[in-house]
């Protein structure tokens, strides 16, 4: 009896142990535990910038249903949409029952999405304001996902591409406005993901130490700071109009030296590898502008 006895003792705590071992634990970037039985097979995607980054690593057959914008890669588009930046349709997803929510900090319809965990449903949330960021959000999707090597790839190949850039953060500093919006004038502060990208470069985000993220700020502010390096974006198939309206302000280094640009915003503005895509165009702009001078 006593061997029995033992014998079931080490089988219950072998099968404690392999469960302890199954469970999959990830920190999101609000700093909350997600917690998994298994890897995530349902999967609902609340950003574009997530959905793409699921694909990237081989995920993508797991994702059933996505938010507006997620048109990349192209089956992305195929998915059926469970909402948008203002409202996210909780009684839908519910009924697909995943077993895994990602979504964005910075999204919208936040309150909404909160109610998913109240309902059982692990959630997700993304907020990565900085290149390294991305790379921890490629870590921590191969987790939930069980796709740690194809995740482990995509870092990889992330990172020799990023290092082909560091080069430039040693050169010559330029100072940069960044354009969000033309009426009213916004901008962006330090604590984004774009200036991430204008320190890479070498650049220096004229309004890095504005308190708010996306501040307002009026034409004689930008005027005083007299960037040399003009950016902003413009959607994939469109001809920006907004860097012909600077022609009004010659004063500007910048505009008298022809220095205001556009780049692609999914390149530019989405947390996923192809920042690097618009990371390289920015840095290029930077370039130009060090030996113009």
């Amino acid at each position: 009896m006593k061997f029995v006895s033992i014998l079931i003792t080490s089988i219950f705590c072998w099968i404690q142990s392999s469960n302890s071992m199954a469970e999959i634990v990830v920190v999101d970037d609000l700093g909350q535990t997600v917690r998994l039985e298994k890897a995530a097979e349902r999967i609902v995607s609340l950003a574009p910038h997530l959905t793409e980054n699921l694909f990237a690593i081989g995920a993508g057959n797991s994702v059933i249903a996505v938010s507006a914008f997620s048109n990349f890669p192209p089956q992305a588009q195929q998915l059926p949409s469970v909402g948008d930046f203002q409202h996210v349709n909780v009684e839908k997803i519910i009924s697909l029952q995943p077993d895994l929510v990602v979504a964005w900090v910075d999204g919208g319809d936040t309150t909404s999405i909160g109610q998913l965990q109240k309902f059982g449903i692990p959630v997700y949330w993304s907020k990565p304001n900085k290149i390294a960021g991305i790379v921890t959000e490629f870590n921590h999707l191969g987790k939930l996902t069980g796709k740690h090597q194809k995740a482990d790839d995509v870092i990889a190949a992330f990172n020799r591409s990023l290092a082909s850039l560091n080069q430039y953060q040693a050169r010559e500093k330029i100072p940069v406005f960044y354009q969000v919006w033309s009426t009213p004038l916004q901008t962006l502060n330090k604590n984004t993901l774009i200036n991430d990208v204008i320190s890479l470069c070498g650049g220096v985000n004229v309004f890095a130490e504005a308190l708010a993220t996306v501040p307002q700020v009026a034409m004689e502010q930008v005027i005083a700071k007299n960037p040399e390096v003009i950016l902003g974006s413009h959607a994939f198939d469109d001809s920006p109009a907004w860097p012909a309206a600077w022609s009004e302000w010659p004063m500007i280094s910048a505009v008298a030296n022809q220095r205001v640009h556009s780049v692609n915003a999914d390149w530019l503005s989405r947390h996923t590898a192809r920042i690097l895509l618009g990371a390289q165009e920015v840095c290029r702009y930077l370039e130009q502008a060090r030996i113009s001078e």
